[in-house]
This record gives C-alpha cells, sequence and structure tokens, in this order.
C-alpha cells in the first residue's frame, strides 16, 4: 500500500464535541425560531411550538435518509421539508431568514477537543497536507465561521461538507473527491473519525487508510470491522502516522 501523503479528519466528534446535541435539539430549533420572527416581523407565522415540531421532524428525516441512502442536499432541502409540514407556503426570503436564524442558534455551540490544534499543527509542521470531510446539512459558511472562532480554519488545505455534494459519508465518491482536492490518490490518504461506518468503513471502502478515534458514546459498526488503528486521543496521531508511512 501507499505511504502517507495527505490526511483527512472528520469534525463533529472528531475535532469538536457539540454537548448535548439530540437533547437541545428544540431549544436550537425554538431560538432560531425568535430570532426568525424578529427579523421578519410577520404576523403569518406558524405558533413557535409548531414550526419547531415540524424542523426537527425534518431534521430527522433527513437523518434518517443519510442513513438509508447516503443522500445529502443543500441546507434549504430541510428547511422547505419543515414549512411543507405546516402546510405553508413560504418565500424564499422566509427560508433564507430561517437559515440565517438557525446558523444564529447554533453560533458557539462546538467545543474544541484540547488537543485539536496542536495535533493538527503538530501534522503540518511535518508537511502533511490536512483536509476536512463532514457529513452535514449546514451551510459551508457556518461551519467555516465556527472554525475560524476556534482557531482551526487556517490548518485545513480543503474543507469539504456533504450538504454541497449529492452524497454522504460513507458512499465512496466523497472520499475520492476529498482526495481529488488534495491533489493525492485515495490509497495515499488516512481519514480520521469517530463513526466506525460513516468515517471509518466508508474510507476503507475508497480505498483510503481508517483510524478510528473512541468516542465517550460508542457508535454502532460493522461486522468484522477492522480499522487501521484505533486511538484515544488526537495527540497520538503525529507519532502514529508517521509509524503508517513507515509500513507503507
Amino acid at each position: 500500500m501507499a505511504g502517507i501523503t495527505a490526511i483527512i479528519f472528520d469534525l463533529g466528534g472528531t475535532l469538536v464535541d457539540w454537548p448535548d446535541w439530540d437533547t437541545a435539539s428544540e431549544d436550537r430549533w425554538g431560538l432560531a425560531y425568535d430570532f426568525f420572527s424578529a427579523s421578519l416581523g410577520a404576523s403569518d407565522l406558524p405558533a413557535r411550538d409548531r414550526v419547531v415540531r415540524a424542523m426537527r421532524a425534518a431534521e430527522l428525516a433527513h437523518w434518517e435518509r443519510v442513513e438509508r441512502e447516503h443522500w445529502s442536499g443543500p441546507p434549504e432541502s430541510l428547511l422547505r421539508d419543515g414549512f411543507a409540514r405546516l402546510d405553508y407556503a413560504e418565500s424564499d426570503e422566509q427560508v433564507h431568514a430561517l437559515l440565517d436564524s438557525y446558523a444564529g442558534a447554533v453560533a458557539g455551540w462546538a467545543q474544541v477537543f484540547p488537543d485539536s490544534r496542536a495535533t493538527l499543527q503538530a501534522l503540518r509542521g511535518r508537511g502533511y497536507p490536512i483536509g476536512l470531510l463532514s457529513n452535514t446539512w449546514w451551510a459551508a459558511a457556518w461551519h467555516n465561521a465556527d472554525l475560524a472562532a476556534h482557531g482551526l480554519a487556517d490548518l485545513f488545505d480543503v474543507l469539504v461538507y456533504t450538504s454541497d455534494l449529492p452524497h454522504s459519508k460513507p458512499h465512496p465518491s466523497v472520499f475520492k473527491h476529498v482526495a481529488a482536492r488534495l491533489g493525492v490518490a485515495p490509497e495515499a490518504c488516512v481519514m480520521i473519525g469517530d463513526r466506525p461506518i460513516d468515517d471509518i468503513q466508508g474510507a476503507l471502502d475508497a480505498g483510503m487508510r481508517g483510524i478510528l478515534k473512541l468516542h465517550s458514546e460508542p457508535r454502532p459498526a460493522p461486522k468484522d470491522f477492522q480499522p487501521t488503528a484505533i486511538i484515544q486521543d488526537l495527540a497520538e496521531l503525529p507519532a502514529l502516522i508517521e509509524h503508517l508511512s513507515l509500513l507503507g
């Protein structure tokens, strides 16, 4: 196998944590609604609780389709599904206003793992091009703003979000897409992630190596799952990748 010449990271659960993400989902949509209604000043909007339930249902439906079909789509598609559940004829202005409102509701929610920046800096210092590949329905600009706020934006050569692509991890096309953007063959890449199926098995099936970062909440794994390596902390990566590179 080829030596490692590029490194690709997952985002959520790998480089950053999203505390209480699932349990606080309705709080986020409620805050988004508050921003949304204040920005438009419209009197014909559906009630807050109905909008929260509809958007949360659309969000869950999105992720069910991602899991079932490895599909992906732009942020607007999720919101339009939510409005359809309300039987509400939304305008483009309202869709974009709610997108902006949700971005405001989630701003600052992420927490960077303590060793993320130092690990990225160490790998860049050794000359590795670094990519990011994240399954997300969010607009790329939201994630980029978060990365900048946390001092990580300057540490990536390529940023890829599946909201800009027709497929999501573990579909092999998304791994090949980020490898092409990095200018290397998939066989020369290693993927780092916390999800055995989406991140690691997807990378392995695309011809990459895959290093699993253990998560506090165990993720489902495929039968006979065999990652290239397993780590507890990102700080283990520089030495591990040098070792794997020597093995070829």
